[in-house]
C-alpha cells in the first residue's frame, strides 16, 4: 500500500531534486518574509521620524545591511545575556534594563555604521539614537512574547 520510509540517499534523482528545491523555496520564503517585515517596519519608522532616503532601493540596501549586521549584533546580545545570567543578575527589572541598554547600543552602532557607509540615506545623530531606541524597545517587546 504505502511505500516504507527510505533514506535520502536511496531516493531517485528527481525526488532528491524536488526535495532540495522545495526546501530551498521554503527557506527563501521565510527569509524573504523576515526581510520584508524589517523593510516595511523601517520604511514606516523613517517616514515617522522624517529620515530622508533617495530611493526605495537605497532603503532596501539599508535594511539588508541592517539585517546582516543585526545577525552579528544578536550573537553579541545573546553572549551578553549569558554573561548577565552568569553574573547573578536575576532581578527582572535590572536584567531587562541591562538588555535594553545593550540592545540599544548595538542597534545604535549598526545604524551609525550604515549611515556612515551609505550616502543615499541621511540620518541625524539624534534621530539615529531615537531610531535605535525604538527598534530596541520593539525587539524587547517581541522577545518578551517568547517567554
Amino acid at each position: 500500500m504505502s511505500e516504507p520510509n527510505r533514506p535520502f540517499k536511496e531516493e531517485s534523482k528527481s525526488t532528491k531534486f524536488f526535495i532540495i528545491v522545495t526546501m530551498s523555496l521554503l527557506l527563501l520564503g521565510a527569509v524573504g518574509f523576515v526581510v520584508a517585515g524589517y523593510y516595511f517596519g523601517i520604511l514606516g519608522l523613517f517616514n515617522i521620524l522624517g529620515i530622508h532616503y533617495e530611493s526605495l532601493f537605497s532603503l532596501f540596501l539599508f535594511v539588508l545591511f541592517y539585517f546582516l549586521l543585526g545577525i552579528i549584533g544578536d550573537i553579541v546580545l545573546k553572549a551578553f545575556n549569558i554573561l548577565l545570567k552568569a553574573a547573578g543578575i536575576t532581578a527582572k527589572f535590572s536584567f531587562s534594563a541591562g538588555m535594553l541598554l545593550f540592545s540599544f547600543l548595538i542597534n545604535w552602532a549598526i545604524i551609525s555604521a550604515i549611515n556612515l557607509l551609505m550616502d543615499s540615506i541621511e540620518i541625524a545623530a539624534v534621530t539615529g539614537i531615537i531610531l535605535a531606541l525604538i527598534i530596541s524597545i520593539i525587539e524587547m517587546a517581541l522577545d518578551s512574547l517568547d517567554d
